[in-house]
């Protein structure tokens, strides 16, 4: 199928993410930043970045990683003067290189310090607001027996142990497809492509309801606020939070720059046909995780070069993506080319909306980890599972989780 970006002509299969579509013709500098308008790409996959906005069909601030591939769809990037490709307010960049408060800019001077900030507000922001008013829809309230938020692989073996003890089951997660990081590691032969597998044929046989593209938005007591394409508020009897871990970041310099991706969002594009790059660099320090060694067996199947980093670069080197990497080896800056940057890092524990949930957190080194009791409740008629409360992601461990706390 056919769709647009910029009046451009791209093609695309149907259903895919929109921002996997985008990076198989070498479309990866899609938005940029608000204020200094520095180019942004795709880093997550997995709607935790800004980098994949842009327009589509006139809705303004789509995350491309989220969004579906439909025919004649209409693609148009948002946020500059000028194009995507040359963006002429990105001499804010240039004119302060040491950064700048916009708020203190020609303060106390007369007249100056209003047109200033009236400036600022124009050039700043994401987009324009649609052309159409949506009408405005009331939430609807719901009650369900097991509520789980999430679809990767604490999410899908909790349910299927819910199923098996005859209990009612609806997953959410705001993907386009179940899995989460099982998806990555592969559908079919993967370590998780048993649960996978199981898990979707449960949803085919509707022993468990599955809503995708669909987001726990806050929890206001007891209440789940969910939304879609409507709201809902949603009470269950059981409630499970299964939200995983972000992908770990680190400082250095450009690691902004379009190019620069997570190992989960490496292997989402791989598992959607789309190399990251043809020589990619992957960046492990501390000996890397086990997607991020599965996403190098692959990416050298499929012809890729890879230059292994055993430590967090200096730089990423690049104008508007990857074009090298710089590494300080025994204090001596060493250059390697590639065309794409791979974080290997350990995840962090998804714990914002257990905490909503009245959770309980301790700081790690790879960041807050909730904290779960006994029978692993989280908060008052919460559960937690998977990375969020600190279990391996290793299927044993996972299952062994599943079972415990639906006994």
């Amino acid at each position: 199928m056919t769709l647009r970006l910029d009046g451009d002509a791209l093609l695309a299969e149907r259903d895919e993410p929109l921002a996997a579509s985008l990076w198989a013709h070498g479309v990866i500098a899609l938005a940029r930043s608000p204020k200094f308008h520095r180019p942004r790409g795709p880093s997550c996959f997995r709607a935790a970045c800004d980098g994949c906005l842009v327009r589509v069909d006139e809705r303004p601030n789509q995350m491309t990683c989220r969004t579906r591939a439909r025919d004649g769809a209409v693609l148009v990037s948002q946020n500059t003067l000028g194009s995507r490709k040359v963006d002429l307010l990105r001499m804010t960049d240039w004119f302060f290189p040491e950064g700048m408060n916009h708020h203190e800019l020609f303060a106390g001077v007369p007249g100056l310090q209003s047109v200033m900030q009236a400036f600022a507000r124009r050039v700043a922001g994401l987009g324009k607001l649609p052309h159409d008013e949506r009408s405005a829809s009331r939430a609807r309230r719901v009650e369900e027996d097991v509520l789980i938020v999430g679809s990767g692989p604490s999410g899908m073996a909790v349910a299927l142990a819910f199923v098996k003890r005859g209990r009612r089951v609806r997953v959410i997660d705001d993907a386009l497809e179940p899995g989460g990081v099982a998806v990555p590691f592969g559908r079919t032969e993967g370590p998780f492509a048993p649960l996978l597998t199981e898990f979707r044929r449960a949803v085919d046989a509707r022993k468990i309801a599955l809503s995708l593209e669909t987001t726990a938005g806050a929890f206001y007591e007891r209440d789940l606020l969910v939304v879609a394409e409507s709201a809902e508020v949603v009470t269950a009897t059981t409630m499970v939070l299964a939200s995983g871990a972000h992908d770990g970041q680190a400082p250095f310099e450009g690691n902004d720059l379009p190019g620069v991706v997570s190992a989960r969002a490496a292997a989402t594009l791989l598992a959607h046909g789309v190399l990251v790059g043809e020589k990619i660099a992957i960046a492990r320090p501390d000996g890397g995780t086990a997607l991020g060694a599965w996403l190098m067996a692959k990416a050298r199947a499929h012809g890729a070069e890879i230059v292994e980093l055993d430590d967090v670069p200096a730089e990423a080197i690049g104008n508007t993506d990857v074009t090298g990497v710089a590494l300080l080896t025994n204090g001596e800056r060493v250059i390697y080319d590639a065309d794409a940057l791979v974080m290997d890092l350990a995840p962090c524990p998804s714990h914002e909306l257990a905490v909503q949930a009245g959770a309980s957190v301790g700081h790690e080194r790879r960041g807050y980890v909730v904290k779960k009791d006994a029978r692993g409740f989280v908060a008052e008629g919460v559960l937690g599972v998977g990375e969020m409360v600190g279990t391996p992601l290793d299927l044993e461990a996972l299952l062994a989780e599943a079972a415990h706390v639906t006994a």
